[in-house]
């Protein structure tokens, strides 16, 4: 790195580093090209490998060299530089929340097992970015894991599935990406089965790529495929700081949709593989979920004042959405259009939005508008004495902002998918029971 960087110290007024957790002792030379430094980084994502790397010549090196050196314990191969900037720099250091890549039921695993709910998922898809459901569980029955670390059934499972997704209309543009949780030998593996099946062109269209955890950080994909490679026999349990750090990467690289394809169920798993218990209970139940049956959308609004108005747009036509959880917060109702436009509406009433919440209120609006949010706001007040006034004043917005009516929404659709594939008579999985959510097609199933 140094050879393609000025060869002046503090040369740059600022000095970003990007994805630092991955950056290991040689990205050193860089900063020191910056009289400022912005380190951005994850420590609960994938590190530097400091393994095959003789412990007796680093401290060697450490006792020759940084002797004095105050932070010497994290001057080694495995820390990154987002570690070292960490424990040098402690009391500068600033934890975003916000997150815009997952819809919520997707961050929502990482959120829970590796950000103690830290995460605030700001991420509402519109109408032309919406997969229902975001999370897909295929248990292929029989799928076995050999000497190589290599899962051909589950191989078998994903390619078919690609296959459906490239000869798909409804997913049209979206593209698509593959991790192995187990080693590269995996991924290699489903590659060379993929790219033999389907067409280059698409593929590469598609972005499509393969590998483990690592080269997907920074990342990201409409859809991903997991495989877990590991079968009832040979599910020897995965813990510690690196392969926390691989599920967490895994688990949060797609946007849309997250398909998990294992060959293992719970019962197969010991209590110490907290790991894959944890994955595979998120899908059974996702934190955020709901129930198939949602209770009358009249009866979420929270005050007869957003009952008003919402049954003054349902009655005109219009799709209303009363109380949409986005991050820590909710929006009273969302009006969708057409081409993806939508309106998020406040109803203030005047006890609890008073002028000293008026600050906080508008804080909290302006984070969503960074989230690409378009408010309209209203308070009980106004609504009791100029009813068809500000009425009128809604309406007009909306027929401003394009958004004509739609007619009622749809019933709302599950949160996962369950499928079964059964590998016990070959090589080629077939599907057998799957509750009766979706259709079989040739090679695979769709909803």
């Amino acid at each position: 790195m140094s050879e393609t960087l000025p060869a002046q110290l503090g040369c740059f007024d600022l000095v970003i580093v990007d994805e630092a957790s991955q950056s290991d002792l040689w990205a050193l030379p860089s900063i020191l090209r910056g009289k400022k430094i912005l380190v951005v980084g994850d420590d609960r994502q994938v590190s530097p490998d400091g393994a095959f790397i003789s412990a007796g010549r680093i401290q060697e090196l450490k006792d020759r060299f940084l002797g004095d050196q105050p932070y010497a314990a994290v001057l080694t191969p495995e820390k990154s530089l987002y570690d070292i900037a960490s424990t040098v720099f402690a009391a500068d250091k600033v934890m975003l929340r916000e997150h815009f890549r997952c819809v919520p039921l997707i961050i929502a695993y990482s959120n829970r097992v590796f950000y103690d709910d830290f995460i605030q998922p700001l991420r509402i898809p519109k109408a032309s970015e919406r997969i229902d459901p975001p999370l897909v569980d295929i248990y292929v029955k029989g799928g076995s894991r050999n000497a190589k670390d290599v899962n051909p059934q589950e191989a078998e499972v994903i390619s078919d599935e690609i296959q459906a997704i490239l000869d798909s209309d409804r997913f049209a543009e979206r593209t698509i990406g593959v991790v192995s949780l187990l080693g590269a030998d995996q991924a290699k593996y489903i590659d060379g089965v993929v790219r033999q099946r389907c067409d280059a062109a698409e593929l590469l269209r598609r972005r499509f790529k393969c590998g483990d955890a690592r080269i997907f950080q920074g990342g990201e994909r409409d859809i991903m495929f997991l495989s877990m490679v590991a079968d009832p026999t040979n599910c020897k349990a995965m813990s510690g700081n690196m392969f926390e750090q691989r599920f967490n990467v895994a688990a949060s690289r797609a946007r849309d949709r997250m398909y998990l394809v294992r060959s293992v169920q719970l019962a197969d798993l010991s209590p110490a593989d907290s790991l894959r218990r944890s994955l595979l209970g998120h899908f059974s139940k996702p934190v955020g979920g709901q129930d198939d049956e949602r209770q009358s959308l009249i009866d979420e609004c929270e005050s007869e004042f957003e009952k008003q108005v919402y049954l003054e747009l349902f009655n005109r036509g219009y799709r209303v959405v009363p109380q949409v959880k986005a991050g820590a917060f909710r929006i009273d109702m969302v009006v969708e259009g057409a081409n993806d436009t939508r309106l998020a509406i406040e109803c203030d009433g005047d006890a609890f939005h008073g002028p000293d919440r008026l600050a906080g209120d508008m804080s909290r609006q302006r984070v969503l508008e960074r989230a690409g949010w378009i408010f309209w706001r209203c308070f009980a007040s106004d609504w009791v004495m100029r009813r068809d006034e500000v009425l009128q004043s809604l309406l007009d917005h909306l027929a401003a902002m394009g958004i004509e009516p739609l007619g009622a929404l749809e019933r709302a659709p599950t949160v996962v998918e369950h499928r079964t594939r059964d590998s016990t008579g070959g090589n080629a999985p077939r599907y057998v029971g799957d509750g009766g959510n979706v259709e079989e097609t040739t090679g695979s199933l769709q909803k």
